[in-house]
């Protein structure tokens, strides 16, 4: 089944951590780490790390490009994920 190869749950899981961040956020206009959305956010903000960092800064620095920021930091975080899910992939057929 696909969904139990790392390179297809990692990027999936990637996206749902992500959207439900910000679902969360959006339902409760709370600060990220203080709100329902902390613990999704902290996981998806340490697994992305640095990319997160640069977006945040973007967002905090510049309200009309804040959206660009989540969206790049979103694509390009589940790029990474999938990425890293392809190298767990790859050393768990070499063990």
């Amino acid at each position: 089944m696909a969904i139990s190869r790392p390179r297809v749950t990692a990027p999936f899981l990637h996206v749902l951590l992500f959207t439900l961040t910000w679902v969360l956020y959006w339902v409760q206009r709370q600060p990220l780490l203080d709100g329902p959305s902390r613990w999704p956010f902290l996981a998806v903000f340490l697994g992305d790390f640095p990319l997160s960092v640069v977006a945040f800064g973007v967002m905090f620095g510049s309200a009309e490009r804040a959206p660009y920021a989540i969206a790049a930091w979103g694509i390009l975080g589940t790029l990474w994920w999938y990425f890293l899910g392809t190298l767990i992939e790859q050393r768990g057929g070499k063990a």
